[in-house]
């Protein structure tokens, strides 16, 4: 029994052992991140904020990123230490601990990143496996910690990759936010498309709104490219006073991309063409037909063409200049 109870001792120690030397060994294994630091202290709406840029050193070249944090985040920061400085950023993925000088507020240095081992076994039990240093690091930075990884799966995402998951963090893709969208009818959204939506700002006061100005249940795709075009009141009201009172979400963005807007309009009246449907007015947009067209073919003697006529001639490139040509007169 001693001998049973001895050797499963020597087990336990040595599985131990084995952890932490392969705790070790991943940490080893993170390709070191140094670089320098430049920062200054902002006045916010949300108060005081540290604007820091970093840009790494690597054997393989150098990047550069910027991002604001709030003071609290860092620990040992002095904005008035107006002399040398070190001040460190922890979070669960890994430290950094930052070098340099301080005056009024801006400061320059140099600093160094330490993944933490115990957060990179960590993720790979969650299935996150070779964890690159670069990603370690945008995870400290955006504070990817292994509770949010637990969120995102109660979110619904049952697995998504280190990319998104620093995205989610950036474009604040959460548990509200998702809710939010299950109980707007939304409720198998996939990480892409939340995170476009978060881009986007689509969020739960822009959809209601759509919905009165007689736009629900639209799909994400539709609610995107809505929010893209800037398909809003103020755009549904010109159209209006341009006498289209009923057009589709559709029609309102075709309206949009090819700028068919009060002004063309007008031009296009001013020459004879009133009360044209729309689809005639998209066909003159974007093969150009516009009130200089028209002119130039009412000065080279052709008068009063309908709209069809207008669009063979212009398609086939007969202008102005053509027809004066084959007149011989130019």
């Amino acid at each position: 029994m001693k001998k049973a109870l001895l050797c499963a001792a020597l087990v336990v120690t040595a599985l131990g052992l084995v952890y932490s030397s392969r705790a070790a060994r991943t940490v080893a294994a993170q390709e070191q991140i140094t670089g320098d630091w430049s920062a200054k202290v902002t006045d916010t709406d949300q108060g005081k904020r540290l604007w820091l840029q970093m840009e790494t050193r690597k054997l393989n070249g150098h990047s550069k990123m910027s991002s604001t944090f709030k003071l609290e985040e860092f620990s040992g920061f002095n904005p008035n230490a107006n002399g040398n400085t070190q001040f460190a950023f922890k979070k669960e993925a890994g430290e950094m601990l930052f070098t340099g000088l301080v005056n009024d507020g801006k400061g320059v240095g140099d600093f160094r990143f330490t993944p933490n081992g115990n957060f990179i076994n960590a993720m790979r039990g969650l299935g996150y496996d070779n964890l690159s240093s670069e990603k370690v690091f945008a995870m400290t930075l955006h504070d990817v910690t292994t509770k949010f990884v637990d969120e995102v799966k109660r979110m619904g995402f049952e697995k998504v990759s280190g990319d998104k998951l620093i995205a989610f963090r950036i474009f604040q893709v959460d548990e509200e936010f998702i809710r939010g969208m299950q109980a707007l009818g939304y409720k198998d959204l996939s990480a892409d498309k939340a995170i476009a939506m978060r881009v986007h700002k689509v969020d739960a006061t822009f959809i209601k709104d759509a919905a009165d100005l007689g736009y629900k249940n639209l799909s994400v795709d539709k609610l995107l490219a809505m929010k893209i075009h800037k398909i809003n009141r103020e755009f549904i009201s010109e159209a209006k006073a341009q006498g289209f009172n009923d057009l589709s979400l559709d029609q309102l963005m075709t309206m949009r991309i090819h700028r068919i807007n009060g002004e063309f309009i007008k031009n296009v009246q001013a020459m004879g063409y009133n009360g044209l449907p729309f689809d005639k007015l998209v066909a003159m947009k974007i093969h150009g037909i516009d009130g200089k067209f028209i002119q130039e073919m009412k000065d080279a003697g052709y008068s009063n063409l309908s709209v069809d006529e207008l669009l063979k001639l212009k398609i086939h490139g007969v202008n102005g200049d053509y027809i004066k040509k084959m007149k011989g007169t130019n």
